[in-house]
């Protein structure tokens, strides 16, 4: 999910950015400056065609339909999980100082475009087009920066308000090969089919219990991402970007999520879950072959997020049947049971593709609900 943060927080100092501290450098190009002369007001916000490919969660934070211009200098760099954020010092209509903080990606997103720390330097002047926030007057959400050197860079596209990632480097299937399960694993995409997502079933059978529960259910507060927590196993099957690692360890199944650094251990010597256990956002999990299937049965979950704003109680249990497609690719059947809250059986599905990506270490920065309002 894309989240807000109000400017000028002092939980940014306990963060690992590059900020008002560090040594600002020399501009990329320091008599490129007439670009900027010759822009747009210091401050502008102007209405596009509404985009309707905006992803939702996005667009309940920003305004997919309007655009903002800030011209500024750069005040600071988050380079962090799960998202990073451009502090830009500019001036009001009115000629005042202001601080806007435009949302970017994750550092492991932006990372496998080939970003870092330097993408943007302290002191240098900026252009950016983005998003409004919906509520904070000094929040956008990123979508192109132009420098004065006259390069630029682009996190989300201003016409269809797309976020772009790097593209996959998938591995070929030899012919006359077969694949496992075992190796490392990427969604193919962000949109429609290339997400590879499937259809999910059962939601329109949510009881009152459950209904009580998303009434309550704050997407800013409650949100795991802004927690560093994983949410369910279904919702760390999908993040787009973001790899996930199986393999066979000690005579069990190991599953690593990139994101928020998850580690699932599937206990393939047991046919029972143990009568103590910790409920947590994972569950407890077992597992056996049936042919090349992996078939993961899991119990032991606390109340939380499954996925997106599906909320799931204490009584929730997991089916994950892991196979690989004639494509070669990896496919996630799951069948979610939780009689609190659906009086029918939740399914959905995630298609990933085997990739090349070096996996990377999430190191999540846990946020205030406050940073975000």
């Amino acid at each position: 999910m894309i989240l807000l943060r109000s400017p000028g927080r002092a939980s940014l100092a306990s963060r690992r950015s590059i900020g008002e501290n560090t040594p600002s450098t020399t501009p990329k190009n320091p008599n490129s400056m007439s670009k900027f002369d010759a822009a747009l007001a210091v401050l502008a916000a102007f209405t596009i065609a509404p985009a309707a490919n905006a992803h939702h969660g996005f667009a309940s934070h920003y305004d997919p339909n309007r655009m903002i211009r800030i011209e500024g200098t750069v005040k600071q760099f988050d380079f962090i999980n799960p998202h990073g954020f451009l502090h830009i010092d500019a001036v009001d209509e009115a000629g005042e100082p202001v601080v806007y903080v435009c949302d970017l990606q994750a550092r492991t997103q932006l990372a496998r475009r080939g970003a870092d720390e330097t993408l943007f330097t302290v002191g240098e002047p900026i252009v950016v087009e983005g998003f409004p926030a919906r509520r904070d007057p000094y929040g956008c959400e990123f979508g192109t920066g132009y420098f004065a050197d006259g390069s630029s860079y682009t996190m989300r596209s201003t016409g269809e308000a797309r976020t772009q990632f790097a593209a996959n480097r998938e591995v070929p299937l030899a012919p006359g090969t077969a694949r496992s399960i075992f190796g490392t694993w990427i969604r193919p995409g962000m949109f429609g089919d290339a997400s590879g997502r499937g259809p999910t079933t059962g939601e329109n059978s949510i009881t009152p219990a459950g209904l009580a529960a998303r009434a309550a259910f704050d997407p800013i507060a409650d949100n795991p991402v802004i927690q560093c927590k994983g949410g369910s196993p279904v919702r760390n099957w999908g993040p787009p970007g973001l790899a996930t690692a199986i393999r066979a360890a000690d005579g069990n199944v190991v599953i690593y999520h990139e994101s928020m650094d998850i580690t699932r251990t599937i206990h393939m010597n047991m046919t029972h879950h143990p009568a103590d256990i910790e409920p947590s956002d994972m569950g407890h999990s077992i597992g056996r072959f049936e042919d090349a299937t992996l078939i993961i049965d899991t119990a032991g979950f606390a109340a939380g997020v499954l996925n997106g704003d599906t909320l799931n109680s204490g009584q929730l249990t997991l089916q994950e049947r892991l196979s690989i497609q004639p494509s070669g690719r990896l496919l996630i059947a799951w069948t979610a049971n939780d009689p609190l809250f659906y009086s029918e059986p939740l399914t959905g599905s995630q298609v990933l593709q085997s990739t090349s990506q070096a996996i990377i270490r999430y190191d999540c920065v846990p946020e205030s609900p406050e940073d975000y309002r």
